[in-house]
């Protein structure tokens, strides 16, 4: 079983409302993270290519993917750039229906009014070897929802994107990370051929190609604990399922990636 590092970030900026920190790596820090990733001898690929790979039986002895959920425009700002320096693939999941718009659905971490990446700005990145996933119209917890507005979530976003880009989409990641098996159905209905969750754990070759495993690399992650993390297949992170639950009293990361109803209470 060949362990796979599929990595998530969100925003790469270098400045952050206190709410949000955690999703949040500064530009500098960020450079040194795709250094360390190079440093560890990993092969790089979108999360298409690794598909495609795990499917073929051709995937290299390192592989690793970058991902980034929602399309906020500091990805263009500070990202692209510094990846494709470096030969750094990655796949971008955007939120089609706030491109070249703000980030509405993160009012309670005080991102609301932030800037999404316009239809031009997509363009180049993917000229600059990003690949385009599907985050959904409105980045909705997909699990809770009606399923006639779970299904044009998906299905929309997939012909939105591929309009505005010219290009096919073929993945999708979960908003919020929470699924359920009748989520995975639409998504497989759509036409997509994977889907990312996120678990915060290790992917590997056996993984569900509509449940990805992803890791989440926090704001405030060093270069160090980020060697570390990429040194320790054998010791997944112990918090289990994450995806994310807004509530009342804040906006919080969980322990779960199902349809259940529970959130956590703090960050």
């Amino acid at each position: 079983m060949t362990p796979i590092p599929i990595l998530l970030y969100h925003s790469v900026a270098p400045t952050w409302a206190p709410g949000y920190a955690r999703w949040c790596i500064d530009p500098s820090l960020f450079a040194d993270h795709l250094d360390v990733v190079l440093g560890l001898g990993y092969t790089c690929l979108t999360i298409s290519q690794l598909v495609d790979a795990t499917a073929s039986g051709t995937l290299p002895a390192t592989p690793l993917a970058v991902t980034f959920d929602d399309g906020r425009q500091d990805f263009a700002d500070h990202a692209v750039a510094p990846m494709a320096e470096r030969g750094i693939p990655s796949t971008m999941y955007v939120v089609s229906g706030h491109v070249g718009g703000t980030s509405g659905w993160l009012a309670m971490a005080g991102e609301h009014d932030q800037p999404m990446m316009t239809w031009s700005q997509i363009d180049a990145a993917c000229s600059a070897g990003v690949e385009i996933g599907a985050h959904s119209v409105n980045h909705p917890e997909l699990d809770v929802v009606e399923q006639r507005v779970a299904a044009g979530e998906v299905t929309r976003c997939r012909a939105q994107l591929e309009d505005g880009i010219g290009r096919p989409v073929r993945t999708f990641a979960y908003p919020h990370g929470y699924y359920s098996s009748r989520v995975q159905r639409l998504v497989r209905d759509a036409g997509f051929d994977s889907a990312a969750a996120v678990h915060d754990r290790w992917s590997s070759a056996t993984d569900d190609r509509f449940a990805l495993s992803r890791l989440i690399i926090n704001g405030d992650t060093t270069p160090a604990q980020l060697e570390a993390l990429l040194q320790r297949p054998s010791s997944p992170r112990t918090h289990g399922d994450a995806g994310w639950r807004p509530r009342r009293c804040g906006f919080s990361p969980t322990g779960r990636s199902t349809s259940a109803g529970l959130c956590a209470s703090s960050s």
